[in-house]
């Protein structure tokens, strides 16, 4: 079964440093800036807004809950794009959380890297993608969690 481009393979030359440094636990995410929030805006119908500024957020503090296990990665394809998950986007990573049934993990699947739903049902694993066009995982041989997704982050312009 064909992967839907998996993350690199940990001992590419261009991938070692990042899976080294996520095997060490070193912190892979740099710092955002803090930023102004300026309050809240419609998306539903129109309403009156005045720009005040309501408070200064730190997105770090806002996606990251535990930092030191935390990391981002790029997205590559378009296996999760139901899930609003698109390729280019971000995603932050937790390590060494236990995934639910539902939570969308990066895993190592008998060899290859991906990003999918976990489902379990019973004692057996399900990797779905969000895609219609791609069929469920079934770990054949081994199935490693390289974490759970928290956030996604996409860049407009």
């Amino acid at each position: 079964m064909e992967l839907d481009r998996p993350l690199p393979n940990p001992i590419t030359p261009e991938a070692k440093p990042f899976w080294d440094g996520l095997r060490e636990g070193k912190l892979l995410l740099d710092s955002f800036a803090g930023i102004k929030l300026l309050g809240t805006v419609q998306a539903g119908w129109p309403s009156p807004a005045e720009e005040e500024l309501a408070d200064v957020m730190n997105l770090d503090e806002y996606l990251i809950k535990h930092p030191e296990q935390s990391y981002l990665i790029k997205v590559t394809g378009d296996s999760m794009i139901d899930a609003g998950i698109h390729e280019n986007d971000l995603v932050i990573v937790e390590r060494g959380r236990n995934p639910k049934d539902k939570d969308i993990v990066i895993a190592q699947v008998d060899g290859e890297w991906t990003m999918k739903f976990y489902e379990k049902r019973g004692g057996h694993v399900t990797l779905v993608a969000a895609n219609k066009k791609y069929s469920p995982i079934v770990p054949k041989r081994e199935l490693v969690i390289g974490g759970v997704v928290t956030a996604v982050i996409r860049k407009y312009k």
